[in-house]
C-alpha cells in the first residue's frame, strides 16, 4: 500500500492535476494512463527508497541505539515524502512536455497535408487551365456536352420532385 496518503500530498497532487487540467486538455484515456503511472511510479519510488533506508545502518541502530531507530526512521519518511514530491513534479513536467511536443508534431503534420493538398489542387488546376488554353475547341465541345447533361439531369430532379 502506498503511503503517499497525507493530506499535504494529496493536496499538491490535486494541485498537479489541476494544473495539468487546466493547460492541457487531455482525453481520459490519457488521465487514466497518467494515473496509472503515477501509481506505479509511487510503488516502484517506495520499493527503491525502503530497499535503501533498510540497509545496514539501520540494522545497526536497532540492535545497537533503538531509541534512535524511531527519529531515523521519522527523518527517513519526511526526506522520503519530499524526494517524491520532487520527483513527482519532474515527472508531470516531463509528461507536460512530452504532451506539449505531441501536439505540436500533430499541428505540424496538419499544417503539412494541407499544404500538399494545396500543391496538389494548384498542379490540378493549372493542368486543366493549361490543357484548356492548348485544346480551346474540344475545351468548348466538353464544356456544351457539360452543360447538356447539367440540363437533363436539372430536368430530371425537377419531373422527380
Amino acid at each position: 500500500m502506498s503511503l503517499l496518503t497525507t493530506n499535504e500530498h494529496q493536496e499538491s497532487a490535486l494541485a498537479t492535476q489541476v494544473a495539468m487540467k487546466s493547460l492541457t486538455r487531455e482525453p481520459g484515456a490519457i488521465e487514466r494512463t497518467r494515473n496509472r503511472f503515477y501509481d506505479w511510479l509511487q510503488v516502484e519510488f517506495d520499493r527503491h527508497y525502503h530497499t535503501l533506508r533498510d540497509g545496514g545502518y539501520r540494522r545497526f541502530l536497532e540492535q545497537r541505539h533503538p531509541e534512535e531507530l524511531e527519529r531515523y526512521d521519522a527523518a527517513c519518511e519526511a526526506l522520503r515524502r519530499e524526494e517524491f514530491s520532487r520527483f513527482a513534479e519532474l515527472q508531470t513536467l516531463g509528461l507536460f512536455l512530452h504532451t506539449q511536443v505531441s501536439e505540436k508534431e500533430a499541428q505540424f503534420r496538419r499544417r503539412r497535408n494541407q499544404f500538399l493538398m494545396a500543391m496538389s489542387a494548384t498542379g490540378i488546376i493549372t493542368s486543366a487551365v493549361v490543357w484548356a488554353y492548348l485544346h480551346h475547341e474540344q475545351f468548348v465541345q466538353l464544356c456544351q456536352q457539360a452543360v447538356i447533361a447539367g440540363h437533363a439531369i436539372l430536368q430530371l430532379f425537377t419531373t422527380v420532385l
